[in-house]
């Protein structure tokens, strides 16, 4: 039985105020069609999670959908630091979110640990940081130190992360959302297969008869899967490889705007309120920027080298 649905309706069905949610979008892969959809939505009091996050991140703390945000770091890349991130724990606008803060490799290790259905992982990388001094609203449970069961060694370990709901967007999936991937692929399996159900956003929708052909990309299995979603350009102003580029012109619009509250709101009221759907959002981009400048983000399409599955 399909499982395809508009992101209208997988949002609203699937991510309730309240939720812990991973979104996907590791360097590339951004599911921005969905994100622009909970902030239409209206969702609220929301714990986000992902190593790396971004604009996205940022974005959806200036629209005042976050409560709590377990982190490694908040940054726009090229332009800076996150404008609406800052202003929310340096000024409480819209709302002061809660941060409790871990490394780029342990965060991921707890998404693989509740991916693997451990209760907990051990790591060494925050040791001797003052990531072991400041601790949010996790409290005692950021982290525990044992006593090594083989050497008896003083060791860090970090609880499993099991979100509601992970979100992620991928290069294609079939119907059912077996979903793959490639490209950077960061903690986007481990924080799908951690969370309670899935969201698949894809760029297009193929068959089970191409997902079998090369299944090393497969990395969610439809059985996780709640909601396929068919969003060509969905992880724009990011990118999608063999699909298309970053927008960095359009990136740099973003940080411009969010540098004061107004002019967020300008934006948003633009690109998320004014506009109902990805493909209305497709549209307004060419509208406003000309179809050439669209045109030139998308990739030549080139096949990867063969690979033979013979035995």
């Amino acid at each position: 039985m399909t499982k395809v649905v508009t992101m209208k309706e997988a949002v609203a069905e699937h991510v309730n105020d309240g939720d812990f949610l991973f979104i996907g979008g590791y360097i590339c892969r951004t599911p921005f069609a969905a994100i622009h959809e909970i902030i239409r939505q209206g969702k609220r009091e929301l714990t986000l999670t992902r190593s790396n996050a971004a604009d996205d991140f940022d974005m959806m703390i200036g629209a005042g959908v976050v409560k709590r945000f377990i982190a490694t770091f908040l940054s726009l890349g090229f332009f800076g630091l996150g404008r609406c991130y800052r202003r929310s724990i340096e000024k409480g606008i819209p709302h002061k979110i809660e941060v409790e803060e871990y490394t780029n490799l342990s965060l991921p290790m707890m998404l693989m640990a509740g991916a693997m259905g451990m209760p907990f992982v051990p790591v060494k990388d925050m040791a001797g940081s003052d990531l072991m001094n400041v601790k949010s609203f996790m409290g005692d449970n950021k982290y525990k130190m044992i006593d090594s069961p083989f050497d008896g060694s003083p060791t860090i370990v970090v609880p499993a992360l099991n979100p509601d709901v992970a979100i992620i967007h991928v290069q294609q999936a079939d119907e059912l959302g077996n979903a793959q991937v490639w490209g950077i692929g960061g903690d986007c399996q481990v924080g799908a297969n951690a969370a309670k159900k899935v969201i698949v956003s894809c760029e297009r929708i193929v068959s089970r008869d191409i997902i079998g052909k090369d299944p090393s990309r497969t990395i969610v299995p439809d059985f996780r899967v709640v909601a396929v979603v068919e969003e060509p350009f969905g992880a724009h102003p990011g990118y999608t490889p063999g699909f298309y580029d970053v927008d960095f012109t359009f990136g740099y619009q973003y940080q411009q705007a969010s540098n004061t509250v107004e002019s967020f709101q300008e934006f948003l009221d633009e690109w998320v309120f004014g506009l109902n759907s990805r493909a209305e959002y497709i549209q307004h981009y060419i509208e406003r920027f000309g179809y050439s400048a669209f045109k030139g983000l998308q990739a030549e399409f080139d096949y990867g080298y063969p690979v033979s599955y013979t035995y």
